[in-house]
């Protein structure tokens, strides 16, 4: 786009439900309006009256407060913004209903070494109100398929190409209003994020007596045409921690590349190749024989519950699961269906309670959290075991799972995945067990569709591969260009713990 630009505003998008349907050109939409001593703020929120298009602007780089004199007479919103933006060194965006104002970067972005041509921006994603950072955000890189979200404290990194010269970042949560995020270069210190809630109008609320088995059906039916029916070709960040009470006995993680298959054709299976990993453990050879946990990247692959349908997503769950109306909320633009699901009280084995996430308009399911049901999981405890030693006995207490999914081209793909699972385990003739917990998460970081990759047999990921070890330090360079999940506070420093225990006992080994 062009323009130019005098006034820059506070960073904000009012995410509200206009009367304006389907996406008019800028040119068709009039504007009528005389100020002569209104704030800039006061004059765009009579813009987004009449035209139900919000503008995202910078407080730091003009005061939203700043008064002007303008006077609109049936002038489009094209020739209104030509008015307002008067500097060449801003520009604006339109994205859906938002018109993204921002400064155009002088410089391009510095990379992060002469073998890495990104540059990295750091930051946390927050709650408005309370500054409490938010888990698991998408982060998303407007106009391109690079993603990435934040981890557990809702703090994020993400590499940029180089060849972007103004990147706008669109950040999203489930409940809130998407933010879009224009990166200035150079890239100075971390940022802080904050998303704030929406609200849902009152009349939005009569949707709630609509027939939650109806609508899961439908939603079902309509899986061909909401999500990607061809090949891809995707880049992932995995990694997977076991702890032994607080103590982490193994932490690995890689850069996966994946061979997508379309998602109507159940036959099409997924394929995985490990482009780069590594791995740090701290276990006893007590730990080692005692259990094999199932877990690993073939699990978090079966996690994409659109692929894979587990009970609760065939076409007869209404036999198996109670559903209801648990909530409405929004995602980004759009009004989200929360409907709870839980197995029928007569039936007595295993099976999952949860929530499903479906976008109202096209009825695309959105996100899953779903469990194992915890008044049952005592009776399966081999479900999570691939061998266990006969002196043992293992108590399942929680497994938890979740999955969400990204628009590309107007088609849905699995954005990502998580599972947290947690059992008891005790020694016979031992009256105190210890406590274990797995937490697997993996993040689709690049998506490039139409692409049909082929995996030879040998580079084939077999669900039982151990990623490989490798030196484990905190180097920022060592993924090199792709997007990882940041360590929090407390694994980053249990690892380091592990990698300092590692050296010294390897510095002994070698004096010897």
């Amino acid at each position: 786009m062009r323009r130019r630009l005098v006034l820059l505003f506070p960073i904000l998008i009012l995410l509200v439900h206009t009367s304006i349907s389907g996406q008019e050109a800028l040119s068709d939409l009039r504007i009528t309006l005389d100020s002569k001593n209104r704030t800039i703020n006061q004059v765009l929120d009579e813009i987004t009256l009449q035209t139900g298009y919000y503008f995202t602007y910078n407080a730091a780089l003009i005061s939203g407060k700043d008064k002007v004199r303008v006077e609109f007479n049936k002038l489009s919103l094209e020739d209104a913004l030509d008015q307002l933006l008067q500097d060449p060194d801003f520009d604006y965006k339109v994205i859906g209903r938002n018109v993204v104002i921002y400064k155009k970067n002088a410089q391009a972005a510095a990379p992060l070494s002469e073998e890495i041509d990104r540059t990295i921006v750091r930051g946390k994603v927050v709650n408005r109100r309370s500054g409490k950072g938010l888990s698991y955000a998408t982060i998303a890189l407007y106009g391109h398929a690079l993603g990435s979200i934040t981890n557990e404290t809702g703090v994020f990194s993400f590499k940029l190409p180089p060849d972007i010269r103004d990147p706008i970042l669109v950040v999203s949560f489930m409940g809130y209003k998407n933010l879009l995020y224009p990166v200035s270069y150079p890239v100075e210190g971390e940022l802080t994020i904050r998303l704030e809630r929406e609200t849902i109008p009152l009349q939005e609320v009569i949707i709630r007596y609509a027939d939650p088995v109806k609508i899961l059906s439908e939603a079902i039916r309509r899986i061909p045409e909401n999500y990607m029916q061809e090949h891809s070709e995707m880049t992932a960040y995995y990694r997977e921690s076991v702890k032994k009470n607080d103590h982490c006995m193994l932490f690995s993680e890689a850069v996966l590349d994946v061979a997508k298959g379309p998602y109507s054709k159940i036959s099409s299976s997924d394929q995985v190749s490990i482009h780069k990993a590594r791995k740090i453990s701290d276990l006893t050879n007590e730990d080692t024989v005692i259990i094999k946990l199932r877990s690993g990247i073939d699990a978090s692959l079966t996690l994409d519950v659109i692929k894979n349908k587990p009970d609760f997503l065939l076409e007869d769950f209404q036999e198996y699961y109670d559903l209801d109306f648990s909530d409405m909320m929004t995602y980004g633009e759009r009004l989200v269906y929360v409907i709870s699901f839980r197995q029928k009280s007569h039936i007595t084995h295993l099976m999952f309670r949860g929530s499903i996430y479906i976008d109202q308009e096209n009825l695309a399911i959105l996100a899953v959290d779903f469990e194992f049901n915890p008044e049952l999981i005592h009776q399966e405890p081999g479900i999570f075991l691939v061998s266990s030693s006969p002196r043992i006995r293992v108590r399942p207490i929680m497994a938890s799972y979740h999955v969400d999914y990204r628009p590309l081209d107007g088609k849905l793909h699995v954005s990502q995945v998580r599972a947290e699972v947690e059992m008891k385990i005790r020694k016979r003739r031992r009256w105190i067990g210890e406590k274990y917990r797995i937490a697997i998460e993996m993040a689709i970081t690049d998506v490039v569709p139409g692409e049909r990759v082929r995996i030879t047999p040998s580079q084939r990921l077999r669900p039982n591969t151990i990623l490989s070890d490798q030196p484990f330090q905190f180097d920022p360079f060592f993924w090199g260009i792709y997007n990882t999940i940041e360590p929090e506070a407390t694994l980053q420093e249990s690892l380091q713990k592990i990698e300092h225990s590692i050296q010294e006992i390897d510095q002994q080994e070698t004096g010897k």
